[in-house]
């Protein structure tokens, strides 16, 4: 570091000389750091952190620092450079950097045992970071000019989470004729809406940045028949996907099956799905995540696959990060409309336990009809968590379960259902109520896919378009 010191005046008989000032000049090493223009704080007595930002030529940069004050004391701070990512906004460049601290601190907090009090510390900066990055989505959209292909579309569940984020439809594929009706009833738009992905061509769709969709399930899970990659009509209809992602060659490839993929054959299933994608040059990231955790009261747990283009990667040793679920407070209540005429289950049910005197966050079975304990005879508080909606299920209603509601036993009405699914109240259902049962049931939980792809952006490249 250079030195420079500067005499504030020259000494004489009559006054005596002041003392040297020192004067530090900007060494070499810092040439490239940034003056902040603004920061966020956080501070807890556990732990300390700020994002510094700073806007340059009309973009925006941004960098996060943490440490710990007791227990390991971990830290990590980033200068503010002419280096930092840019941009476009004090929002996205603060968001971007808050994404970058909770991928951060995970890894520095991964397999230490943290005290009471240090975990504390740990959940409060985890919240504060992920408002900051929820903030930056707000008012903006990350997605805007990217086009998705919706394969297996259903109802467009994967459609109003990629519209609301600024994305907008090339295409989509979906064989159910009821379903196709209830698409097109949703979402206005001169895009094509094939039937059979098998004998769907690249050709129709034009540019696609996103391929995105839950491949059908019943083949790898656990309440179906199992037959995997063997069933030509629903497990092998993976390979359809691939096919269609091998000739678009998307940027983004955002997926959806059940959980009992993993285990299917002993794990030889999940392995071929990764390395199929993985040798069509993307990157493959994937984690079973919860809709119960993510606002909505359905404990709904899915397998999430995000593929990312081996051109547009920003980090090849963290390809992409998940977001974790931050409100698991929605229980079945919350979402319940008056109970129609007639709706209430007639048939004897044997109760289990007393319902709960407060809000709980998980399912709390209290009753089975005809003494049954299967799907579609339990009976749950709506004092809790909601079971998974089925499209297929069996029992009394197997389809959305049965809720001790006040004092009468029903099962959710359609716009019960939409709504744990996360469907927004303009949402037009299809008009039979066993149509529209199924097709939610068949659908995916909106905010999760929300969450994923709204985070995907800090990870790419400067340009997600091929």
């Amino acid at each position: 570091m250079n030195r420079i010191e500067s005499k504030a005046g020259k000494s004489t008989k009559a006054s005596k000389a002041p003392a040297a000032v020192r004067v530090f000049a900007k060494p070499v090493s810092a040439s490239a750091v940034v003056a902040m223009d603004g920061e966020e704080t956080f501070d807890h007595p556990g732990a300390k952190a700020s994002i510094q930002c700073a806007e340059m030529n009309g973009e925006w940069i941004a960098e996060f620092k943490f440490r710990f004050r007791s227990g390991l004391y971990q830290a990590c701070t980033l200068p503010l450079t002419t280096s930092s990512e840019r941009r476009a906004s004090r929002a996205k460049a603060v968001g971007g950097a808050a994404l970058r601290l909770l991928e951060s601190l995970r890894s520095a907090l991964a397999g230490d045992t943290l005290g009471k009090a240090q975990q504390a510390a740990a959940d409060a900066l985890e919240a504060w970071a992920q408002r900051l990055v929820d903030a930056s989505i707000v008012d903006n959209k990350p997605l805007q000019g990217l086009r998705f292909l919706d394969v297996f579309a259903g109802i467009g569940g994967f459609h109003i989470a990629l519209s609301d984020l600024g994305a907008s439809c090339a295409g989509a594929i979906e064989l159910d004729a009821e379903a196709r009706k209830t698409y097109r009833a949703n979402h206005a738009g001169s895009y094509p809406l094939h039937n059979d992905i098998r004998t769907a061509s690249p050709s129709q769709f034009g540019q696609v940045d996103i391929v995105c969709g839950g491949f059908p399930c019943q083949s790898f899970s656990m309440a179906g028949d199992r037959a995997g990659f063997n069933d030509a009509d629903k497990g092998a209809l993976f390979f359809e996907i691939a096919r269609l992602i091998g000739a678009l060659s998307p940027s983004i490839a955002i997926l959806e099956n059940v959980k009992g993929l993993c285990s299917h054959d002993d794990g030889r299933t999940f392995e071929t799905v990764l390395d199929t994608l993985t040798d069509l040059g993307y990157s493959v990231s994937t984690r079973v995540l919860n809709a119960g955790d993510f606002g909505l009261p359905q404990m709904r747990e899915r397998l999430f696959f995000v593929c990312l283009h081996d051109r547009i990667l920003a980090n090849r040793a963290t390809p992409y990060s998940f977001p974790r679920g931050s409100d698991a407070s929605k229980i079945v209540a919350d979402i319940l409309g008056r109970s129609p005429p007639g709706s209430a289950c007639r048939r004897p049910m044997t109760r289990l336990k007393p319902d709960p005197k407060g809000r709980w966050q998980k399912i709390e079975v209290v009753g089975l009809i005809d003494g049954k304990d299967c799907q579609g005879y339990r009976v749950a508080s709506s004092l809790g968590k909601g079971f998974t909606l089925c499209a297929n299920s069996g029992g009394v209603v197997g389809k959305t379960g049965l809720y001790r509601i006040g004092k009468i036993v029903r099962a959710l009405t359609k716009h019960e259902a939409a709504r744990m699914q996360g469907f927004p109240e303009s949402f037009k259902p299809h008009a039979s109520a066993s149509f529209a049962l199924k097709q939610f049931g068949n659908s995916v939980a909106i905010p999760v896919v929300g969450a994923v792809a709204s985070t995907i952006l800090p990870f790419l490249g400067p340009c997600p378009h091929k």
